[in-house]
């Protein structure tokens, strides 16, 4: 099981030990692997039940397409980030549609046969 170096300890293997531990959640270019995988969306996007976990990033003004309900799943879940500059709208089945201006934040559900688009405005710290 990865752990953390030991202050103190781990002489000559601490940076070969942080590696291995930070290695369970990330890749080795830097990128999520658990929890919520980070994707970089430019072009429009139609979601499929896989995506399900996943954090899709824009970085271009586009469209998310949300399928018909029962396609995704119950207790299907993603999050979307508009950092793209401009307006990323996610298309609904039906004629529901959800603005995201640059910085929104919406996480997309599946839950008892009902979609729902929870929406709001990020606050960049740093």
């Amino acid at each position: 099981m990865p752990n953390l170096p030991t202050p103190g300890g781990d002489n000559g293997t601490w940076g070969e030990i942080l590696n291995e531990f930070l290695e369970v959640g990330h890749s080795a270019d830097g990128t999520n692997i658990g929890g919520f995988v980070e994707i970089l969306k430019s072009t429009s996007y139609t979601l499929v039940a896989s995506d399900s976990g996943k954090r899709h990033v824009a970085t271009a003004a586009l469209t998310i397409t949300v399928p018909a309900v029962s396609t995704l799943g119950n207790g299907f879940e993603i999050e979307i980030i508009n950092d793209s500059g401009g307006t990323v709208t996610i298309d609904g089945p039906g004629s529901t549609n959800v603005a995201l201006d640059d910085g929104d934040i919406a996480c997309i559900l599946e839950v008892n046969g009902k979609q729902r688009v929870v929406k709001g405005p990020s606050t960049v710290i740093s």
